[in-house]
């Protein structure tokens, strides 16, 4: 009971406390008349609402669903793979053509307990949670391996980082949080690495007075970010010693915090309502953003953008796209049909086509292009404040954890393809002919381990890997496994500039299971064990 009360607590402050704005357009929404209605089923808290919908479903199409209602985290690592937790202080693993990895259930050391999650660079999840009411309030940690093991269990402690950003994990698996003692390094064993004295934050209990909580990240080498109270940028070495310590910057205040993006190039850039701004992660020396500016360096570092010089940020409750300078391009007004603001957390996830999307306070999902014209939405409009997280996939899915309904998945309206559960990225789309799917041969044969060649006068396509041969020929419906004939329901051809094969049979051919998942049209191909 008590953690329902504090969850009605949370939902009572957020509909309270976020804006609401009711403002329309009539050239930037998708048409709300159309799209498709999911007949899902779910535990609905009241009042009952309409079921969702999706728009601009001739594109878009419900993937898959994972019930499960209070849903509070989600994270995905660079396989794709979802982390999520739920209110039964359960974290599950989920690959990202739905099917669980594992669930592991946590002991948090107290009752009231609602876990969050944190992933570090080298892959560990770090499932934390705080039981505010205690005196003095306490944190529990647990490391968790990628196959759900448990690797280490930091005890109910007094511990000052509370949310994401006053974790970071490294690729070394050390922990990094502050404490009142100040900023406390753990190894991938759990042990207390160092404690840094003079990188001190406030108590959280006194989170609603005006001091300062610091926010603390790793790069990929190893180093470690935290910002003072003095809007300073402070470096430190993977040992706890202090690298460089930069000047104030002045574009750093209560709204727009400390949020650093580590690029290819060994720049720190941060985003803020005034503009694109960048450190040296070497020297914390200024770096001047102009219109000559490296794109691609900026993209490498994970910042909101379109690619082509705009950035999306969230400023008082409202998406909007900005250039370097600060400049706004558009500003995306939401629907009338919204009653609660988006927020302003951390919520932005784009594409590699520079699209960006997010979850909105009543649950509903959008996605904006470079114009900030819709191209997906999915309405859930629910009556009460819902917590919502969105991650957009390897696979361009779009994956929301959506409190009362579950994990969801979302994509374009065409096959993917799996191995191991893992996804399989395709130079072009599969196509489907006859009941066979048939992909892009040069992918598909060397996901699976298979040496490729290709002899331009016959037309042959072979692959071959551990004496084992597989030969197809354009046009032809006989293939040579190891010099037999096979049959092929389809024959190899070239579309679009790309030789297609048929995936079952090569699949098949290697030992392979391969399962079609009607609903989310996607091919896994599982290895037997």
């Amino acid at each position: 009971m008590r953690k329902v009360g504090l969850l009605f607590l949370v939902v009572i402050v957020a509909l309270i406390c976020v804006p609401n704005h009711g403002f329309s357009s009539t050239n930037i929404y998708l048409s709300e008349s159309s799209g498709h209605q999911l007949d899902w089923e779910y535990t609905e808290t009241p009042p009952k609402r309409p079921k969702p919908k999706i728009l601009n479903s001739a594109y878009y199409e419900a993937k898959w669903k994972m019930d499960n209602p209070l849903l509070f985290s989600l994270v995905q690592d660079k396989d794709g793979i979802l982390y999520t937790t739920d209110s039964d202080n359960n974290v599950h693993a989920v690959y990202p053509n739905g099917k669980r990895k594992w669930t592991l259930h946590l002991d948090m050391g107290f009752e009231l307990s609602v876990i969050y999650l944190k992933l570090g660079q080298d892959g560990t999840i770090y499932a934390y949670s705080s039981d505010s009411l205690s005196e003095p309030s306490l944190t529990s940690i647990y490391a968790l391996s990628p196959e759900g093991k448990v690797i280490w269990k930091l005890q109910p402690s007094t511990i000052y980082s509370r949310f994401d950003y006053h974790f970071a994990g490294d690729s070394l698996g050390n922990f990094v949080y502050f404490t009142e003692e100040g900023l406390v390094s753990r190894n991938a064993k759990g042990e207390i690495n160092w404690i840094n004295k003079a990188i001190q934050t406030s108590d959280p209990s006194k989170y609603l007075e005006s001091l300062h909580h610091s926010n603390v990240y790793t790069d990929l080498a190893g180093n470690i970010y935290v910002d003072s109270a003095n809007k300073e940028i402070i470096s430190l070495d993977a040992a706890g010693n202090e690298r460089w310590r930069s000047k104030p910057q002045g574009y750093l205040n209560a709204f727009n915090v400390f949020r650093p993006f580590f690029s290819d190039a060994g720049l720190l850039y941060m985003l803020t309502i005034d503009g694109l701004h960048a450190l040296k992660a070497a020297d914390g020396s200024a770096v001047a953003i102009t219109s000559e500016s490296n794109l691609s360096d900026i993209r490498s570092s994970g910042i909101p953008t379109d690619g082509r010089g705009g950035y999306y940020i969230v400023d008082k409750g409202l998406v909007q796209k900005i250039d370097y300078t600060g400049i706004s391009k558009w500003v995306y007004v939401q629907r009338e049909t919204e009653r609660q603001s988006i927020g302003y957390i951390d919520i932005l996830a784009t594409d590699d086509k520079g699209n960006v999307y997010f979850p909105t306070g009543v649950g509903n999902i959008f996605g904006l292009n470079s114009e900030g014209q819709e191209i997906f939405a999915f309405l859930r409009n629910s009556y009460w404040y819902i917590i919502s997280e969105v991650v957009v996939g390897r696979n361009g899915n779009i994956y929301s954890s959506n409190m009362d309904i579950g994990l969801l998945a979302f994509g374009k309206k065409q096959i993917q393809v799996y191995v191991d559960n893992l996804y399989l990225p395709l130079p072009v789309a599969p196509i489907k002919e006859n009941g066979t799917v048939s992909v892009p041969f040069r992918s598909l044969f060397e996901s699976l381990g298979l040496t490729v060649s290709w002899d331009s006068v016959s037309q042959t396509i072979t692959g071959s890997k551990d004496g084992l041969s597989i030969q197809m020929t354009l046009g032809s419906t006989t293939a040579l496994v190891n010099g037999q004939a096979k049959q092929l329901t389809v024959a190899p051809k070239v579309t679009n500039n790309s030789t297609y094969v048929p995936l079952r049979f090569v699949g098949e051919a290697l030992g392979k299971d391969v399962s079609w998942d009607s609903k989310s049209s996607s091919v896994n191909i599982n290895s037997r064990t």
